[in-house]
């Protein structure tokens, strides 16, 4: 009995998050829409009708912060993958052959704690675009900050202990992947560096 009212929950479960089946189309060198925030449970579906040579890699090897892996790494001109997202989170991917331009990002938000209970919104940054350094707002005095490019390589990691700038001005002109780690709460953005 314990086994069946375990399995009929979890046939409920879609039915109590109300899942939506999002679209997001290859382009020639983006997605579109390149940034789109879901509810938990809530699917993805990437399409390439023909729009050039693409694949799909949002890769925890690749993206550290993502909450879990998903990808479709042969490369081709006619595909179709889908992800229903499980977990709450930031998922960042790309496209490999483009992945200095064709880039996005996918925020999954649980809708049963509301918007007043989303932990990543306590971190904030900016400017952005920046030039020389970046001012973190957080509610914490010591967090970590890691720099991706978009080729999903670290390019600067540092500590801030008791202080809120990031110096960015030895970082080439070009866009990134800004890891803020406060307190166990992860925001995970893109910025451009002037």
């Amino acid at each position: 009995m314990k086994k069946f009212t375990q399995l009929f929950m979890m046939c409920l479960a879609p039915v109590a998050f109300g899942q939506t089946n999002h679209q997001i189309d290859a382009q020639a060198a983006s997605w579109s829409p390149n940034d789109l925030t879901i509810d938990l449970g809530d699917s993805v579906t990437w399409v390439n009708n023909g729009a050039g040579s693409h694949n799909l890699n949002g890769t925890t090897a690749t993206y550290p912060a993502n909450p879990e892996s998903f990808s479709m790494l042969t490369i081709g001109t006619n595909w179709t993958f889908g992800k229903r997202f499980n977990v709450p989170g930031i998922y960042m991917y790309r496209c490999n052959p483009h992945s200095a331009m064709m880039t996005g990002k996918v925020t999954v938000v649980d809708p049963s704690l509301g918007l007043g209970e989303n932990t990543a919104s306590t971190i904030t940054f900016g400017p952005n675009p920046a030039n020389e350094t970046i001012t973190i707002q957080t509610k914490a005095t010591d967090f970590n900050v890691v720099i991706y490019d978009m080729a999903g390589s670290q390019v600067l990691s540092e500590n801030l202990k008791n202080k809120n700038q990031l110096n960015i001005s030895s970082l080439k002109q070009g866009t990134y992947v800004i890891e803020i780690n406060a307190e166990g709460t992860i925001l995970q953005d893109k910025f451009i560096k002037n």
